[in-house]
This record gives C-alpha cells, sequence and structure tokens, in this order.
C-alpha cells in the first residue's frame, strides 16, 4: 500500500480518511469471523462428512476418572501374550559370511544366539472348478445332453465361498 502525506490533506480529507478506513476495518473483521466459523466446522457440528475433519480430529476422552487405577496392567495381574510354540512349521536358519568383514579371517562355528516366532496365515488360493455337460446322439437321431449343477448358470461366476467371504469382509469390516 503506497504512504499517504497526510500533512498536504485537510481536516476533512483525513476525516473522509479514517470513515473509509474504519468501515473497511469492519468488513473486514466481519470476513475473518465468516471465514474462522467455515474452518471450525467439522463433521460433528455440521452436515460434513467425517473424511473432510482430516487431521485434527480430537483425541478420544478417557473415561477414566483422575485418582483411580493408573493406566495399564494393574500390579499382580498375570499378562498374557501371544505364546511360543516347542514345534513350529518352519524354521529358517539366517546364515553369516564365511568370513569376518573387518578383518578377512574364517569364522569360527555359528550358533543360534537368538530366535523369533512369526504367526501367520497361510496364503489362500482361488481354486476354479469347470464343469462340463456332455452331449451324445442316439441312433434314433434324438440328442441326449447332461445339465449343469443347481447353481452353476453362467460361464464364469463366483462360487459361494467366494461370496460368503465378500459379505463377511464388507459388512463386518
Amino acid at each position: 500500500m503506497e504512504q499517504l502525506d497526510l500533512s498536504a490533506m485537510d481536516q476533512a480529507a483525513k476525516d473522509d480518511l479514517i470513515r473509509f478506513l474504519l468501515a473497511e476495518n469492519a468488513e473486514l473483521k466481519s470476513r475473518i469471523t465468516a471465514l474462522e466459523v467455515r474452518l471450525a466446522k467439522d463433521s460433528h457440528n455440521s452436515s460434513k462428512p467425517p473424511s473432510s475433519d482430516g487431521l485434527r480430529k480430537p483425541a478420544p476422552k478417557s473415561m477414566r476418572q483422575a485418582g483411580q487405577r493408573p493406566k495399564g496392567g494393574q500390579k499382580g495381574h498375570k499378562g498374557s501374550a501371544l505364546e511360543r510354540v516347542a514345534e513350529p512349521d518352519q524354521v529358517i536358519i539366517h546364515p553369516l559370511p564365511a568370513i569376518c568383514g573387518v578383518c578377512g579371517n574364517p569364522l569360527g562355528e555359528a550358533h543360534v544366539s537368538e530366535a523369533r516366532q512369526v504367526f501367520d496365515i497361510p496364503p489362500q488360493q482361488v481354486e476354479v472348478t469347470e464343469h462340463r455337460v456332455v452331449e451324445a446322439r442316439c441312433t434314433c437321431g434324438k440328442v441326449h445332453r447332461s445339465d449343469f449343477p443347481e447353481g452353476v448358470t453362467a460361464t464364469t461366476q463366483y462360487g459361494p465361498r467366494v461370496q460368503a467371504t465378500v459379505v463377511y469382509l464388507t459388512q463386518h469390516h
């Protein structure tokens, strides 16, 4: 903004300038207030969807009242965790190099110093079953044809287990 030479202005011009600046200031304050109101809206106080809340979601409030028990497991409570198994389904030994990376001398016999177990679900594989109907012509000329099983109605389709899994994942997770 350019600097005005106030010394060259008479009192009436200065008064007009002050009135103009006060009006502009009031307009800008109202615009700021309107923008702050828009910024304060989220899915809890407007019709905006929860996905529009972004990263400024409020932290969940604890139902625990101050002065009661401390957070976490209580003293004397026997904890429970995933237990190691004696016979894992698969054992992978991660070998060392044959020589030392610092001096180049051969390493001695290695021994297992630590073991960790990972529990996982084996990968699922889609099983495709092809249903084929056969036909034969009798000597009299009539064509006999076998039928597809009930429920097999399209050239390609999902089976009942795939359909059930999709329903389970979409409705329960």
